[in-house]
């Protein structure tokens, strides 16, 4: 996920580029950016293992992401 994605804060619900605090209300929003970046991780490390997939890696990348991200 890069940094000029846009999304928006929990907090007020302004739309902006995802860093450590909302440009409008200035809450702390480093967890949710440690978020965004753990879900990118993973997706990239899903990907990764494409062809030969390690079941028990499989089944521990898609626990989290469900964790993590349960619409996606």
């Amino acid at each position: 996920m890069s940094s000029d994605a846009k999304f928006r804060c929990p907090v007020c619900r302004a739309q902006q580029p995802l860093q450590d605090d909302c440009r409008r209300c200035q809450a702390d929003l480093r967890l949710v950016v440690r978020a965004h970046r753990r879900i990118a991780y993973l997706v990239d490390l899903q990907r990764q293992q494409g062809q030969s997939p390690d079941p028990q890696t499989s089944q521990t990348i898609r626990n989290e992401l469900r964790l993590l991200a349960p619409r996606k």
